[in-house]
């Protein structure tokens, strides 16, 4: 089992009261990190609790704090010892909060650890009762160090680790571009077939397509369904494909519902899904009447593009492909799109259609981002339109061009490959 980035936040809050809750898509690996966490908690006595079996399911379900005790006797748990209890699927209970809570606030020994696939459901079995009881981390598929980890690319993740804290990143361009041939290889096999642990562990093509079609199989097409209960189940299917071939387009709702031959509520019931269930996300544009991004059209990315690929049967080399620009982007949206809560993470686009793809703000400090997929040396004049624009708003701003394996330090602009972002 190979370690998680996340998997430090989650063991320090091990020693909090809080509950900690995993949430994240089937096979993303939030059954493996629990048992990472078990490994290092610390705790001897620990107990799993898997709610796809119906006898578990049935057994907390309806219960009081005294039925509660006995169950929790029955499974061999001392109440008088520190223990660790793991519910995997959570959100499959009837009322999992009720649950939570009791175990909470009435077994001070106890500390918990939920696991689900579905935010939707859980915010619709989960009441008010458990705010300030529970502390969450969102599971995402594996990001490219952590692919490079999985690959035993060693001394290509020590690079990356390298480039990140030297100031002086320049000097670092010699060995960047000795391994960039490598880099690229490793970066396009990621960006095809995406970062489900399972797919990535895979070796050969046709074992990776066949992994990913298991998990959209039995995810997208049958636990969503399921869960959420899809009353359209063809127009569902014909609206992932229409996003996943629209991949960093703007989104229109109206245009959508018409190609797709769904109503607009319908569009945006099931956009609202997808996006619960850690398929897609939205990237929201930017304005300077805040009120605005609510309104106006965005972007909608994948969460994993291996997932993305398989929805429009195309697995070829970034080299021979005509949307290698798109998944660029949506590689650079997934890594900037973290869930730092002191930052925020927006599209740019004016009236005369100027854009800038991608603009972080943090702490009033603005990044802004242009993405290519070629190798790329000029600076975008949108890019210098905004900063003219907003300079007296941001206490500084930054310019990156993410492209191919072009790495430079222009002045205050920054020319990066994606395999260093």
């Amino acid at each position: 089992m190979y370690n998680r980035k996340i998997l430090g936040q989650i063991l320090k809050a091990l020693n909090s009261k809080e509950i900690i809750f995993l949430l994240g898509s089937r096979q993303v690996g939030k059954t493996t990190l629990t048992k990472l966490i078990t490994k290092h908690s610390g705790f001897k006595n620990i107990f799993f609790f898997d709610l796809e079996d119906k006898e578990y399911r049935e057994l907390f379900n309806d219960i009081s704090i005294k039925t509660l005790e006995y169950i929790l006797k029955l499974e061999g748990i001392d109440l008088n010892k520190k223990s660790l209890l793991i519910f995997d699927e959570i959100q499959l209970l009837k009322d999992p909060s009720n649950m939570l809570k009791l175990l909470h606030d009435h077994f001070k020994n106890l500390k918990i650890i939920a696991t689900g696939s579905s935010s939707l459901q859980i915010k619709s079995k989960f009441s008010d009762s458990l705010a300030g009881r529970k502390k969450v981390f969102i599971i995402d598929p594996l990001d490219f160090d952590e692919f490079l980890l999985f690959k035993g690319e060693d001394k290509l993740l020590k690079l990356r680790e390298l480039f990140f804290n030297e100031e002086d990143k320049q000097s670092l361009k010699p060995l960047i571009e000795a391994k960039s041939k490598t880099f690229l290889e490793l970066f396009n096999e990621y960006t095809i077939f995406g970062g489900y642990p399972e797919v990535v562990l895979k070796d050969a093509k046709k074992d990776k397509v066949e992994k990913l079609d298991s998990i959209v199989s039995s995810y997208i097409k049958k636990d969503i369904k399921d869960l959420v209960h899809i009353e359209n189940i063809e127009g569902f299917n014909n609206l992932i494909r229409y996003l996943a071939i629209n991949i960093g387009s703007l989104i229109n709702i109206s245009t959508i519902s018409n190609t797709v031959s769904l109503s607009i509520p319908t569009v945006k019931k099931y956009i609202t899904i997808l996006k619960e269930t850690f398929i897609i996300d939205e990237l929201k544009p930017f304005f300077r009447n805040k009120n605005k991004e609510i309104s106006k059209n965005g972007k909608i990315y994948f969460k994993d593009l291996g997932v993305r690929n398989l929805e429009i049967k195309n697995f070829n080399n970034l080299n021979f492909r005509t949307d290698s620009g798109e998944m660029y982007e949506n590689y650079v949206f997934n890594r900037l799109n973290d869930y730092d809560l002191l930052s925020s993470l927006f599209l740019y686009r004016t009236q005369s259609k100027t854009e800038i793809d991608f603009i972080k703000i943090k702490e009033n400090f603005a990044t802004l981002y242009e993405v290519k997929s070629s190798t790329y040396k000029k600076i975008q004049k949108a890019m210098i339109e905004f900063e003219k624009k907003y300079k007296d708003e941001f206490n500084g701003i930054k310019k990156v061009i993410v492209n191919r394996d072009h790495l430079e330090i222009s002045g205050d602009v920054l020319f990066i490959p994606a395999f260093l972002l």
